[in-house]
């Protein structure tokens, strides 16, 4: 037998346990060794396949590598059973025994290839997935450099030539502009925060009273100038037996409502948006019934049906090219929908238009007297806030100023401390209603100096205005006292919403 070709470690095993006689005079024994070998061989591919994929850093390379490690795990004690095999063998030239055992092992021998091409298959295709997913990251980061970069540009541009122009009519439409292209990007870093917010799992559902039916035709109301621009027209059409007096959350299904017909009336041009409700059931006091939102805008080609829910995608590129967006809208729909035990699905044809709809089963309010639905509205009016004292702590001059001049058209009362440490010596001297507390500053942080006005004070308001919006930092936050946070950049509603729950006047 020819022993040049056999793997070393195998070498050194034949070269302890079996003598030159025994190779010479026994075939089966060599066909064995051969199978042995190759199982030698095979291991070091495998091997060297754990070691590249070990490299590989994304979570599906990940499960792939801990089933490797497992079965290598295995391939270990099989190694031992072979390594036991040897040693049963008669090496004194007579019949080998144990025939039964041998085939076994190369029964297991062949699983152990099968198991192999198995795994490389789902490395390959794991691999694919994975190169496809970077791929659409880095175009949903390009399309996002895009997005900030575009009303950036606008109100640098626009700062500049109103330091330039110095007419009251030139101001004015500057202001608009202005507000228009803030606005924007306002909507644009709250989808990027609401979509990281769902994928951390940090999306409540609350349960509060609303009027359905009042909360669609402000949502109509609200996006009916937006639809204008495009030449667009929106119809309610809502059966007459639905109860529209609900529990859910008002919040989130309006931001569901929101993201389905501002779509629409973004792929739609002079035509028509037409939302339906339709009453299915009334059960228990819980309602069921069909919500949706069909255009007749230019529809979504089959070939992409199963790309508009994936995260960092949109139907087709040209179609960001053309009507702009992050993507992000259904992918935050369809997650919300989830929270709340529903499912989003749609119907399209090119030409012809797309219809978006699910089917939802809340509760029923029975106490009319507490549905509240302007709270979350655009058209939410400020309350006035004459008398209440406020502690701002802020270390930014220019965000200082920014709040102070937002607070002062509410009558709001404001006592500035530059840090932390100022802020909690402030608050041992004085009485406020509500602490506005900024979380990065030097000196002391937001952190510290709640955590010191807690010792001495449990009740007193103490809302985060901050640019963290990490979940890790806004967490530690609330576990140390904080009661409520406010990200900038801010709606200026969302503080006086805020302020005005702690308001005594």
């Amino acid at each position: 037998m020819d022993k040049s070709n056999l793997h070393r470690h195998l070498n050194r095993q034949i070269d302890k346990y079996l003598s030159e006689n025994t190779l010479r005079n026994n075939s089966d024994l060599s066909s064995f060794i051969k199978v042995i070998n190759q199982t030698y061989l095979n291991y070091e591919k495998d091997a060297e396949l754990f070691e590249q994929s070990a490299r590989l850093n994304d979570k599906e390379y990940s499960e792939i590598n801990n089933k490797l490690k497992q079965e290598i795990s295995k391939r270990d004690l099989f190694e031992l059973k072979l390594i036991e095999a040897i040693n049963q063998l008669n090496v004194d030239g007579v019949k080998l025994e144990g025939k039964d055992n041998l085939l076994d092992l190369i029964k297991i021998l062949n699983r152990e290839i099968e198991i192999k091409k198995e795994f490389q298959e789902q490395l390959n295709s794991a691999k694919i997935i994975a190169e496809k997913a970077n791929d659409a990251k880095s175009e949903f980061l390009s399309i996002m450099s895009h997005e900030i970069r575009t009303p950036l540009n606008a109100i640098i541009g626009l700062v500049y030539i109103m330091e330039k122009e110095n007419s009251l009519e030139s101001f004015h439409e500057n202001i608009e502009v202005l507000k228009h292209s803030a606005q924007n990007l306002f909507l644009l870093i709250n989808d990027i925060l609401d979509f990281n917010k769902i994928e951390a799992g940090k999306v409540d559902i609350e349960k509060i009273p609303f009027d359905f039916k009042e909360l669609i035709k402000q949502i109509a109301k609200s996006l009916q100038v937006k639809a204008s621009e495009n030449l667009n027209t929106i119809q309610i059409n809502i059966d007459v037996d639905f109860q529209p007096n609900l529990i859910s959350d008002p919040l989130r299904i309006n931001q569901i409502i929101t993201n389905l017909v501002s779509n629409a009336i973004k792929f739609t041009k002079e035509g028509t948006i037409t939302i339906t409700v339709n009453q299915i059931s009334i059960i228990n006091d819980i309602s069921t019934f069909k919500f949706e939102v069909k255009d007749t805008g230019i529809g979504i080609d089959k070939e992409n049906f199963q790309n508009i829910f994936q995260k960092f995608s949109q139907a087709e590129t040209k179609t960001y090219r053309q009507f702009g967006g992050t993507g992000l809208g259904l992918v935050i729909t369809k997650k919300l929908l989830d929270l709340l035990e529903s499912d989003i699905q749609f119907e399209s044809e090119i030409g012809i238009g797309t219809k978006f709809y699910f089917t939802i089963s809340l509760p029923i309010n029975k106490h009319f007297d507490t549905v509240v639905t302007d709270d979350l509205q655009e058209n939410y009016k400020e309350q006035d806030l004459h008398g209440m004292r406020v502690l701002l702590v802020e270390d930014n001059l220019i965000n200082i100023k920014i709040a102070q001049k937002i607070m002062s058209q509410w009558n709001v009362e404001v006592d500035l401390a530059e840090n932390g440490l100022v802020g909690v010596e402030k608050f041992n001297l004085n009485s406020y209603d509500v602490i506005l507390m900024d979380l990065s500053m030097p000196v002391m942080d937001g952190y510290e100096a709640t955590s010191l006005i807690r010792e001495k004070d449990k009740l007193i308001p103490i809302v985060a205005l901050t640019a963290s919006a990490s979940f890790g930092y806004l967490d530690r936050a609330l576990q140390i006292g904080i009661n409520e946070y406010i990200i900038k950049p801010f709606n200026p509603k969302e503080l006086n919403m805020k302020l005005r729950k702690y308001y005594k006047g």
